[in-house]
């Protein structure tokens, strides 16, 4: 009727608490509120995320294909590829391939270079350099890592137990093979347990070391995995250092501040 006015219109109801309204009127879910618990848990989570990243990558897969037919010429020579298993001093099987020339027989004395491929890698990256090496008349030897590629192992040491692998497999080469002067070329992982090989074996002709790194702070800092969680991003990399060394230790019997290729 006239004079009658109209009944208010009650607001909407505000967005329930697990959702706010963002910019544009839309609705986003609200950041989740962490309690102590909740900390502790991220801090886990991310804590095994980076020992896995450093004690134990992905595995690089491939098939012996991938390294090559095993007999082929090149330049004219004819050339054999020598395929072996060779136990290393924790008992894992190591598993490895010789390019040599065919005449190049045991006990001949022949020059070799050792390839030690990088992080998460396997003995096939030697094939980018077989040409280079063979040609200059040296034999060329690879192998897979313990905890890489075809090779024995759950853990890798980023250099530790990396250079007694390479040590095993000198020895194989001198003993069985009948290599004479050898020399260590290394990527990243390979080119720092080239170094502290180096720094024990005087008896090594050369080095060739591509990226390696001083220690593995170092080269944590250079791979720390990018993460969604802003508690985590806004983590410094020196504290999320510090709660590593004991988990590494514990899972590979390893002690992280005894990977460190500049104080050998």
């Amino acid at each position: 009727e006239e004079g009658a006015t109209m009944p208010r219109r009650q607001p909407p109801p505000p967005p329930p608490p697990e959702r706010a309204a963002s910019q544009d009127g839309s609705l986003t879910a609200a950041p989740r509120r962490l309690g102590i618990s909740g900390y502790w848990g991220l801090m886990r989570d991310g804590y095994d995320e980076l020992v896995k990243a450093i004690i134990r990558p992905p595995r690089a897969q491939y098939t012996l294909r991938d390294l090559g037919p095993a007999e082929f010429q090149y330049g004219g020579v004819s050339f054999v590829r020598q395929d072996v298993s060779i136990p290393n001093r924790r008992g894992l099987a190591l598993c490895g391939s010789l390019w040599r020339r065919v005449d190049m027989q045991p006990g001949a004395s022949f020059p070799c270079v050792v390839y030690l491929h990088g992080n998460a890698s396997c003995r096939a990256e030697a094939t980018t350099i077989a040409a280079q090496v063979l040609a200059l008349g040296a034999a060329l030897f690879s192998f897979d890592f313990a905890g890489c590629g075809h090779s024995e192992g759950e853990y890798i040491s980023l250099g530790f137990f990396e250079r007694d692998d390479v040590q095993t497999m000198i020895e194989w080469l001198r003993e069985y093979a009948g290599v004479g002067a050898i020399a260590l070329w290394g990527r990243s992982m390979g080119a720092s347990s080239a170094v502290m090989q180096a720094a024990r074996d005087p008896s090594i002709a050369g080095l060739v070391l591509d990226s390696p790194f001083a220690s593995l702070e170092q080269a944590r800092r250079a791979q720390r995995p990018a993460s969604d969680n802003p508690h985590l991003r806004r983590t410094p990399a020196k504290q999320q250092l510090a709660f590593r060394p004991l988990g590494a230790a514990c899972r590979a019997n390893l002690a992280p501040q005894l990977v460190a290729p500049h104080g050998v």
